[in-house]
C-alpha cells in the first residue's frame, strides 16, 4: 500500500537539510532546566536564554516542551533523534563536501544527484518518514495518532505553544512553531550569504563562468548572483517534488482530510528512479560547470550556516 504523503518542513534545499544527531544531556541538568522553567513561570517574566551548546539547548528545549505540555494536560516525551543518514554534517564525506572538495562532491551527487528525490530512492539511508527505518519510533507520534481528530488538533495547538516557550528560553528567539523556527533560521542564513558572499568580486567573477558554462549546455540559468547559482539545481528538482506532492494531496485536500499545506510525494524506490537519474545527469552537469565556484562558495557557506543555526538553538540539526 503506498503510504500517506508527508508534509514538508525541512530546510529550503539539500545542501542546507541538516538532520539531527546530537548528545544527549544529563539527567541532572535536563531536571535543572525545567526547575528554571518553573520559576520563570511563577516570576511572569520572560528568562534568559538558560543553556548552551549542541548537546544543552536541544535538551532543555524538550525538557521544556514536556513540562508545558503536561501543564495543558497532554503527554510529551522529551526525544532527540540519533538517526545517522548520508548528509550528516560530521561524517569526514560531508565535511569535505562543506569545504567544497570536487572528489567528494562528485561522489555524492553521482548517485544522489542534488538529494532531493534520493530521499524517495533511498528512503533508508536518507530517513525519509514514509519508510521504516532501524531508527527509534518518535514516541510522540505515536501518542499523538492515538487521538481523536478534536484532540489531535487541540495536541498541535499546544504543541506549538510549547514549543515556542521551549526556544524562547533556550535561545531568546519568539518562534510560533518548529516551522516557523526552521524558516527564521534559513532566512537568517540567506540575509548573510546575501551580504557576505553575493557581493564578492571573486566569487562573482567565477559564478559567471559557471552560468556560462550552464546555458552553452541548454540550462536556464535566471540569476548568477553567487547563492543563486547554488541554490538553482536543488531547487527545480524541489519544485518538482512538491508539485508532485500537491498533486497526490490535493483529494484529501479537497475532501477536508488534510490541512492545505505542502506535503512529500508518495514515491516508492522505483517510482523515484527515473526522476533522480534526470536529477544526477544535471546534478553532475552543475558540478563540472562549478567546479573552481564551489571550491571558493561552499566554506562561507557552510560556516554561515552553522553561524545561524547557532544562534537560532538549532545546532543539534548540525552534528
Amino acid at each position: 500500500m503506498t503510504p500517506p504523503a508527508g508534509r514538508l518542513i525541512g530546510p529550503r534545499t539539500a545542501r542546507a537539510t541538516i538532520w539531527s544527531g546530537a548528545a544527549v544531556l544529563t539527567a541532572l541538568a535536563a531536571v535543572a532546566a525545567v526547575d528554571m522553567w518553573a520559576v520563570t513561570q511563577a516570576r511572569g517574566r520572560p528568562q534568559e536564554p538558560l543553556l548552551r551548546g549542541p548537546a544543552q539547548l536541544a535538551q532543555a528545549r524538550e525538557e521544556i516542551r514536556a513540562e508545558c505540555m503536561r501543564r495543558r494536560g497532554f503527554r510529551y516525551v522529551p526525544y532527540l533523534s540519533t538517526y545517522v543518514n548520508p548528509i550528516r554534517r560530521d561524517a569526514a564525506e560531508a565535511r569535505a563536501r562543506d569545504a567544497g572538495e570536487y572528489p567528494a562532491m562528485r561522489r555524492f551527487r553521482e548517485k544522489y544527484g542534488f538529494g532531493i528525490f534520493a530521499l524517495y530512492a533511498y528512503p533508508r539511508e536518507f530517513g525519509n518518514p514514509q519508510a521504516e527505518t532501524d531508527a527509534p519510533v518518535n514516541p510522540n507520534n505515536t501518542i499523538a495518532m492515538a487521538l481523536s481528530r478534536t484532540q489531535f488538533a487541540a495536541y498541535g495547538k499546544a504543541g506549538d505553544a510549547c514549543y515556542s516557550k521551549a526556544v524562547k528560553m533556550t535561545t531568546g528567539k519568539d518562534v510560533t512553531s518548529i516551522i516557523d523556527h526552521m524558516i527564521q533560521a534559513n532566512e537568517r542564513i540567506d540575509r548573510l550569504v546575501t551580504r557576505e558572499l553575493d557581493g564578492d568580486p571573486r566569487l562573482a567573477a567565477l559564478g559567471a563562468d559557471m552560468a556560462r558554462c550552464l546555458r552553452n549546455k541548454g540550462y536556464s540559468v535566471p540569476s548568477g548572483t553567487p547563492s543563486a547559482l547554488a541554490r538553482r539545481g536543488p531547487e527545480v528538482f524541489h519544485a518538482e517534488a512538491k508539485a508532485l506532492g500537491r498533486a497526490m494531496a490535493r483529494p484529501a485536500i479537497e475532501a477536508g482530510d488534510l490541512p492545505d499545506h505542502d506535503y512529500f510525494p508518495s514515491l516508492m524506490p522505483a517510482d523515484a528512479t527515473p526522476y533522480l537519474t534526470r536529477e544526477i545527469r544535471a546534478a553532475l552537469d552543475d558540478l563540472e560547470c562549478g567546479r573552481r565556484f564551489y571550491r571558493a562558495y561552499e566554506p562561507g557557506h557552510a560556516a554561515i550556516v552553522r553561524r545561524a543555526y547557532l544562534e537560532y538553538g538549532l545546532d543539534e540539526w548540525l552534528w
